[in-house]
Protein backbone atom coordinates (compact mmCIF):
# COMPACT_ATOMS: atom_id res chain seq x y z
CA UNK A 1 0.00 0.00 0.00
CA UNK A 2 1.18 3.57 -0.89
CA UNK A 3 1.42 6.57 0.88
CA UNK A 4 -1.26 8.27 -1.09
CA UNK A 5 -3.37 4.73 -0.12
CA UNK A 6 -3.77 5.29 3.55
CA UNK A 7 -6.51 7.41 4.91
CA UNK A 8 -5.76 9.60 7.94
CA UNK A 9 -8.46 9.25 10.60
CA UNK A 10 -9.15 12.13 12.03
CA UNK A 11 -10.43 12.24 15.72
CA UNK A 12 -12.94 15.09 16.18
CA UNK A 13 -13.44 16.66 19.49
CA UNK A 14 -16.79 14.94 19.99
CA UNK A 15 -15.42 11.10 18.85
CA UNK A 16 -12.56 12.09 21.30
CA UNK A 17 -15.05 12.94 23.94
CA UNK A 18 -17.16 9.56 23.36
CA UNK A 19 -13.75 7.97 23.44
CA UNK A 20 -12.42 9.18 26.76
CA UNK A 21 -15.85 8.26 28.29
CA UNK A 22 -15.65 4.79 27.35
CA UNK A 23 -12.02 4.79 28.80
CA UNK A 24 -13.72 6.04 32.04
CA UNK A 25 -16.38 3.32 31.87
CA UNK A 26 -13.83 0.65 31.56
CA UNK A 27 -11.52 2.52 34.04
CA UNK A 28 -14.63 2.14 36.40
CA UNK A 29 -14.86 -1.79 35.78
CA UNK A 30 -11.45 -2.37 36.11
CA UNK A 31 -10.76 -0.11 39.58
CA UNK A 32 -13.98 -2.57 40.60
CA UNK A 33 -12.12 -5.41 39.47
CA UNK A 34 -8.78 -3.97 41.86
CA UNK A 35 -10.82 -4.25 45.02
CA UNK A 36 -13.02 -7.05 43.96
CA UNK A 37 -9.65 -8.97 43.74
CA UNK A 38 -8.50 -8.35 46.76
CA UNK A 39 -11.82 -8.66 48.93
CA UNK A 40 -11.77 -12.69 47.34
CA UNK A 41 -7.83 -12.18 48.39
CA UNK A 42 -8.63 -11.68 52.09
CA UNK A 43 -11.36 -13.60 52.91
CA UNK A 44 -10.73 -17.30 51.10
CA UNK A 45 -11.12 -20.11 53.04
CA UNK A 46 -10.85 -24.02 51.76
CA UNK A 47 -9.36 -26.57 49.59
CA UNK A 48 -8.01 -24.48 47.25
CA UNK A 49 -6.54 -21.46 49.77
CA UNK A 50 -2.59 -20.89 48.44
CA UNK A 51 -3.21 -21.26 44.75
CA UNK A 52 -6.36 -18.89 44.38
CA UNK A 53 -4.80 -16.95 47.59
CA UNK A 54 -1.87 -15.68 45.31
CA UNK A 55 -4.07 -15.58 42.22
CA UNK A 56 -6.64 -13.29 43.11
CA UNK A 57 -3.13 -10.92 44.46
CA UNK A 58 -2.27 -11.53 40.91
CA UNK A 59 -5.18 -10.32 38.85
CA UNK A 60 -5.60 -7.14 41.84
CA UNK A 61 -2.11 -6.42 40.95
CA UNK A 62 -2.63 -6.97 36.80
CA UNK A 63 -6.16 -4.86 37.14
CA UNK A 64 -4.13 -2.28 38.92
CA UNK A 65 -1.13 -1.74 36.37
CA UNK A 66 -4.55 -2.33 33.42
CA UNK A 67 -6.58 0.58 35.37
CA UNK A 68 -3.33 2.64 35.46
CA UNK A 69 -2.85 2.67 31.67
CA UNK A 70 -6.39 3.18 30.64
CA UNK A 71 -6.19 6.50 33.20
CA UNK A 72 -3.26 7.49 31.24
CA UNK A 73 -4.80 6.77 28.32
CA UNK A 74 -7.46 9.14 28.92
CA UNK A 75 -4.90 12.01 29.68
CA UNK A 76 -3.30 11.06 26.65
CA UNK A 77 -6.24 11.91 24.71
CA UNK A 78 -7.14 15.39 26.61
CA UNK A 79 -9.60 14.66 29.12
CA UNK A 80 -9.72 13.59 32.62
CA UNK A 81 -9.56 10.47 33.96
CA UNK A 82 -12.50 9.39 37.03
CA UNK A 83 -10.66 6.95 39.62
CA UNK A 84 -11.77 7.54 42.76
CA UNK A 85 -14.48 5.11 44.21
CA UNK A 86 -16.69 7.12 44.18
CA UNK A 87 -16.70 7.55 40.01
CA UNK A 88 -16.13 3.72 39.86
CA UNK A 89 -18.81 2.81 42.29
CA UNK A 90 -21.44 5.20 40.31
CA UNK A 91 -19.88 4.22 36.93
CA UNK A 92 -19.02 0.16 36.94
CA UNK A 93 -20.89 -1.97 35.24
CA UNK A 94 -20.28 -4.77 37.48
CA UNK A 95 -22.61 -6.26 39.86
CA UNK A 96 -21.49 -5.82 43.83
CA UNK A 97 -18.86 -8.46 44.92
CA UNK A 98 -20.12 -10.63 47.25
CA UNK A 99 -18.79 -9.21 50.65
CA UNK A 100 -19.08 -11.62 53.56
CA UNK A 101 -18.28 -14.83 51.50
CA UNK A 102 -15.21 -17.06 52.31
CA UNK A 103 -15.77 -19.92 50.31
CA UNK A 104 -12.82 -20.36 47.52
CA UNK A 105 -15.68 -21.92 45.02
CA UNK A 106 -18.26 -18.78 45.24
CA UNK A 107 -15.52 -16.21 45.40
CA UNK A 108 -13.68 -17.64 42.22
CA UNK A 109 -16.77 -17.98 40.65
CA UNK A 110 -17.67 -14.45 41.57
CA UNK A 111 -14.42 -12.86 40.03
CA UNK A 112 -14.34 -15.04 37.38
CA UNK A 113 -17.31 -13.49 36.20
CA UNK A 114 -16.79 -10.23 36.92
CA UNK A 115 -13.05 -10.51 34.76
CA UNK A 116 -15.74 -12.24 31.92
CA UNK A 117 -18.26 -9.53 32.33
CA UNK A 118 -14.89 -6.89 32.03
CA UNK A 119 -13.67 -8.79 29.25
CA UNK A 120 -16.73 -8.59 27.04
CA UNK A 121 -17.20 -5.16 27.99
CA UNK A 122 -14.00 -3.98 26.21
CA UNK A 123 -14.09 -6.41 23.82
CA UNK A 124 -16.77 -4.27 22.44
CA UNK A 125 -15.33 -1.09 23.29
CA UNK A 126 -12.55 -2.14 21.01
CA UNK A 127 -14.73 -3.30 18.29
CA UNK A 128 -16.25 0.18 17.97
CA UNK A 129 -12.97 2.17 18.15
CA UNK A 130 -11.30 1.48 14.56
CA UNK A 131 -10.78 5.26 14.58
CA UNK A 132 -7.72 5.33 17.39
CA UNK A 133 -6.34 2.19 17.20
CA UNK A 134 -3.84 2.86 20.15
CA UNK A 135 -7.27 2.61 22.86
CA UNK A 136 -8.41 -0.26 20.42
CA UNK A 137 -4.85 -2.22 20.99
CA UNK A 138 -5.01 -1.28 24.53
CA UNK A 139 -8.14 -2.59 24.72
CA UNK A 140 -7.26 -6.10 22.80
CA UNK A 141 -3.91 -6.32 25.53
CA UNK A 142 -6.52 -6.09 28.32
CA UNK A 143 -8.90 -8.65 27.28
CA UNK A 144 -5.90 -10.87 26.69
CA UNK A 145 -4.29 -10.30 30.29
CA UNK A 146 -7.98 -10.70 31.63
CA UNK A 147 -9.37 -14.38 29.49
CA UNK A 148 -5.81 -15.92 30.85
CA UNK A 149 -6.61 -14.91 34.47
CA UNK A 150 -10.46 -16.27 33.60
CA UNK A 151 -9.27 -19.43 32.46
CA UNK A 152 -6.63 -19.95 35.57
CA UNK A 153 -9.57 -19.72 38.06
CA UNK A 154 -11.79 -21.53 35.74
CA UNK A 155 -8.69 -24.45 36.22
CA UNK A 156 -9.37 -24.50 39.85
CA UNK A 157 -12.74 -24.34 39.70
CA UNK A 158 -13.32 -27.49 37.12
Amino acid sequence: MTATNLKTAVVTETRKAEIIGDLNTALANLIDLVVASKQAHWNIHGANFQGLHDLFDVIAAEARVYSDDVAERVLALGGTSHGTLQDAARATSLEPFPSDEKDWKVLGTALRERMNQTSVLLQNLAKDIEDDLATQDLYIEIVRGLDKRAWMIAAHLD
